[in-house]
């Protein structure tokens, strides 16, 4: 028998509806969500294969022992995991936290590294950092006369594209600018301009003369935070609307609540860490493996990925389709969801595992 529950797609920031399809407490395929206001029945390929995320989950608590994952068991290993945080003081535990997680989870940890007297919290944001969206929403996207892209919105932001090709159609110009010689975005633009650097265009917007408040600035890619204080002072002198396009489900929320840090940053919680925390992210898509050296590395994440075989001992957590909780989208909407599938395993969810460390 099949079984249809309703989700939010984990696979970027856009906070579109998801319906998961299960069978027998497997999940079997997706289904876009009709009445969802934001993707309106519609799912771009990132979502619907977001169920991989699920069928190549790290079934079972493990060892890493010889770059191989051991299976073992949850009282195990975090009686390991309590034994290493007894050893150290609260300055070296870092705490690595990802856009994927919820928010509820955010807090528990939070409130986990508050307790332990830790401040070294925060998460990989792809440069961006918590910028007020609260008069902004999709809606001024397909009503804008003039829309500004940063990096490849349409590829990696599908539904949102979507609301630009319409826009074009309704007589919208669209202009886009990227590093690369050629993208989806650039190809369904009026204009688009080829850069050395995001860095570089920021510095210097050729088209500041053409935003006004009729327009709104979409951008998903930056090389430093300070091209977003940039684009957000060129926002406030035209009367431009800006909106970033975050990378993760859940990357508004976790910029409301913790940190945004560069790689410099991460790497140095790496670092200066006896005891390191990885949660549902993995460094290595951005640092290399020889940034990573850490003295004991609790990988806690469903993901079957490089980073495992680095880190100490992986507890897998619970996967996006198993949880219930609430991702933040990138306008700001919080939007809560409940699991779409049961799984009769001995995986704890993230909140469990930081309630039995506490």
């Amino acid at each position: 028998m099949l079984t249809i529950k309703h989700t939010i797609c984990p696979s970027c920031s856009v906070g579109c509806g998801l319906n998961i399809i299960s069978k027998e407490n497997d999940v079997v395929g997706t289904f876009p969500y009709k009445r969802h206001p934001i993707n309106e029945g519609k799912n771009c390929l990132n979502g619907r294969n977001s169920i991989e995320l699920f069928n190549d989950r790290i079934k079972k608590p493990s060892l890493v022992k010889n770059k191989e994952l051991v299976d073992s068991d949850n009282d195990t290993i975090i009686g390991m995991v309590k034994e290493e945080l007894s050893s150290i003081n609260s300055n070296e535990l870092g705490i690595i936290c990802s856009g994927k997680m919820t928010n509820e989870e955010i807090e528990c940890v939070k409130s986990f590294a508050e307790s332990f007297g830790t401040e070294n919290i925060g998460f990989y944001g792809n440069n961006f950092y918590n910028v007020d969206v609260e008069s902004i929403d999709y809606d001024d996207i397909s009503s804008a006369k003039l829309i500004l892209e940063i990096g490849d919105i349409i590829k990696e932001n599908p539904l949102i594209g979507r609301r630009v090709i319409i826009a074009k159609e309704n007589g919208s110009s669209v202009i886009s600018v990227d590093a690369v010689e050629k993208s989806i975005t650039a190809l369904n633009s009026d204009e688009y301009i080829k850069v050395d650097s995001i860095t570089d265009f920021v510095n210097n917007i050729s088209i500041k003369d053409k935003l006004s408040e009729e327009a709104i600035i979409l951008v998903n890619k930056l090389d430093e935070k300070e091209d977003l204080e940039k684009l957000e002072e060129v926002a406030s002198e035209t009367g431009a609307k800006l909106l970033p396009v975050l990378c993760e489900a859940n990357s508004k929320g976790a910029l409301e609540k913790i940190n945004s840090l560069n790689k410099d940053e991460i790497l140095d919680i790496i670092q200066k860490s006896k005891v390191l925390f990885v949660i549902n992210a993995n460094p290595l898509d951005y640092l290399s493996k020889n940034d990573i050296s850490s003295g004991f590395i609790v990988n806690i994440s469903n993901c079957n990925s490089e980073f495992s075989t680095l880190s100490d001992v992986v507890l897998p957590g619970k996967t996006w389709a198993e949880k219930s909780g609430s991702f933040t989208n990138s306008c700001g909407l919080t939007q809560e969801f409940v699991p779409s599938v049961e799984i009769d395993d001995e995986n704890l969810s993230e909140i469990e595992i930081f309630e039995k460390l506490a």
